[in-house]
């Protein structure tokens, strides 16, 4: 690899470990900066992703609350079985 991409992915972990990231979001953010770094990398007109660290950071917090509401809900669903709480004994 180029100095000019180490430089970047340094960039980008240093951004992610400020961000306090968990482990798995900071993991994604890395893969994420990597893949796009390989497809900036491609000999190409136009890059075909042109995401900035900030952007990488926001998508996977956004991708994690999402997945987190999605768990929770299910998560209420299957405790509550849809009663009303009140208990008949």
């Amino acid at each position: 690899m180029s100095r000019k991409v180490w430089k970047a992915q340094l960039q980008l972990l240093t951004k992610v470990t400020k961000a306090r990231l968990t482990a798995r979001q900071a993991f994604m953010a890395s893969m994420l900066g990597n893949v796009r770094q390989l497809l900036r990398d491609l000999p190409l007109r136009q890059p075909l992703i042109d995401h900035t660290d900030e952007e990488i950071i926001a998508l996977v917090r956004k991708v994690f609350r999402e997945r987190r509401a999605k768990r929770d809900s299910l998560l209420n669903r299957s405790i509550g079985g849809g009663e009303s709480g009140s208990d008949d004994g």
